[in-house]
């Protein structure tokens, strides 16, 4: 698996892009594309809250770059994205953007070989977790304002039927990110997920784990003939909540060097 961190933040199509006054919610912000998204959308002024149930890597994050806060969340718990959404609202005022990138997975196996536990735990957190989110979000976001949802090209564009759950998860994703941009359309409210492709993070490095020669000739079927960065699908995000996607809703923005086309 070639190593693509030296293009992470020399690909910047949007850096002229000014997000002050913006508050911003993250999940899944320890790491990988939430941790690059986190990051962009400080460095770009705005106002960002990061939770993870990874509290370490929000630590580090926060003395990366300056945030409005972080919290510890599990976005599988319901009762703890309320309240921690109400905590953002208490302290700032209201959500402007909201953009969810916690999620699991795993290498597993056949679908029908997959126990009720994991089926409940990926579908809990990538799945319930992201509609959690939103749905705790959206009353405060009264004078209008963005979501971003990460979905994944194995949500339907390609096919990983060793990891069903999370296919099954990142597929609803869509079509509820669909369904939230008709329904507050008319509020204001902007609705957009971003489809990554292989992109290198530290949980793609740990799925191609002793699956090397198989993640190298994926990787060689890429028209781009790499994998992309979190900083690319960062860049993605910080458009979408930016007022230049103003006119931007129901997009489902594929982000995979071509993958899903071959």
């Amino acid at each position: 698996m070639t190593d693509s961190n030296d293009l992470t933040g020399s690909i910047d199509l949007t850096g002229s892009i000014d997000l002050t006054g913006k508050v911003c919610l993250v999940t899944g912000a320890a790491s990988g594309i939430g941790r690059a998204t986190a990051r962009t959308l400080a460095d770009a002024g705005a106002s960002v809250v990061a939770v993870d149930v990874d509290e370490p890597g929000l630590k580090s994050l926060d003395q990366e770059t300056t945030l409005l806060g972080f919290r510890h969340l599990d976005v599988a718990d319901p009762d703890a994205v309320r309240d921690a959404v109400a905590e953002v609202v208490a302290r700032a005022g209201r959500i402007h953007a909201c953009l969810t990138f916690a999620a699991v997975v795993d290498n597993w196996g056949p679908p029908a070989e997959l126990d009720d536990a994991l089926w409940t735990r990926v579908l809990d957190v990538n799945l319930r977790g992201t509609t959690a989110v939103c749905r705790a979000a959206i009353p405060s976001m009264v004078a209008g304002g963005s979501i971003v949802t990460c979905s994944s090209i194995a949500g339907g564009l390609k096919p990983s039927p060793s990891r069903a759950p999370y296919t099954a998860a990142k597929a609803g994703i869509v079509a509820h990110t669909r369904d939230l941009a008709v329904a507050y359309g008319p509020a204001g409210i902007r609705v957009n997920t971003i489809i990554p492709g292989f992109v290198d993070t530290p949980m793609s490095r740990k799925l191609v784990r002793g699956h090397e020669a198989q993640a190298e000739a994926e990787q060689g079927r890429i028209p781009l003939r790499r994998l992309g960065t979190a900083q690319e699908v960062a860049n993605v995000a910080r458009f979408l909540v930016s007022d230049a996607s103003s006119y931007v809703t129901g997009a489902a923005l594929v982000v995979d060097g071509g993958l899903s086309l071959v």
